[in-house]
């Protein structure tokens, strides 16, 4: 079968979502590491009941039919192995529809792929193909200060650090600091072509 690939390296393949992608998204809603460092208070769940999981599909299927290009969906990438597994996925939004400024998003889904440089490949790859794709001006990043490895792949991509916000959630007892970053596409223009 003949994958929809946007773009790809040695370690990671990005490509749009399949129908066939259902049983892993479901999966990730409730599983693995990537939700205690995304944004945790959003309620993810430890587990999933029969009706949840079915409402999940259904969710997927409609999103997956959509052909918005702005649909949900469609402003994201599943992250691959070479070999076609599964690990997480990208995105991008927008904010006060910007059209020229996105934010991006990665998540490495799949625990057994954590710390092996696949989530800075993979936002390596999705910040080239948006750019390359589009006429967008700036791409931006927002983390937590506790997710080190968030902002270490930020950084080694070429994102600059854009301040810091102070104590912007109360998480666990602890206040915690959002962390933007930004990407001009001059700054990219330049990184590539090492000028």
């Amino acid at each position: 079968m003949d994958l929809p690939i946007l773009v790809s390296s040695d370690l990671v393949v990005l490509r749009r979502y399949l129908a066939s992608d259902v049983d892993r998204y479901v999966y990730w809603i409730s599983h693995g590491e990537w939700r205690f460092f995304n944004a945790p208070w959003c309620g993810y769940r430890t587990t999933t009941t029969a009706d949840q999981e079915q409402r999940d599909r259904e969710w997927f299927a409609e999103k997956l039919g959509s052909s918005d290009s702005e649909s949900y969906l469609n402003r994201r990438a599943v992250i691959t192995t070479p070999d076609g597994i599964a690990i997480g996925d990208v995105s991008r939004y927008s904010l006060d529809n910007n059209p020229y400024v996105w934010y991006v998003g990665i998540g490495i889904c799949e625990d057994d792929y954590l710390n092996r440089g696949l989530g800075t490949e993979a936002l390596r790859l999705w910040v080239d193909y948006l750019f390359t794709i589009s006429d967008v001006h700036k791409l931006c990043l927002e983390t937590w200060s506790f997710n080190p490895r968030m902002i270490r792949a930020a950084e080694k991509v070429g994102f600059v650090p854009e301040g810091r916000l102070r104590e912007m959630r109360l998480w666990q007892g602890e206040w915690i600091d959002s962390t933007p970053f930004g990407l001009l596409r001059r700054e990219w223009e330049a990184r590539r072509t090492g000028a």
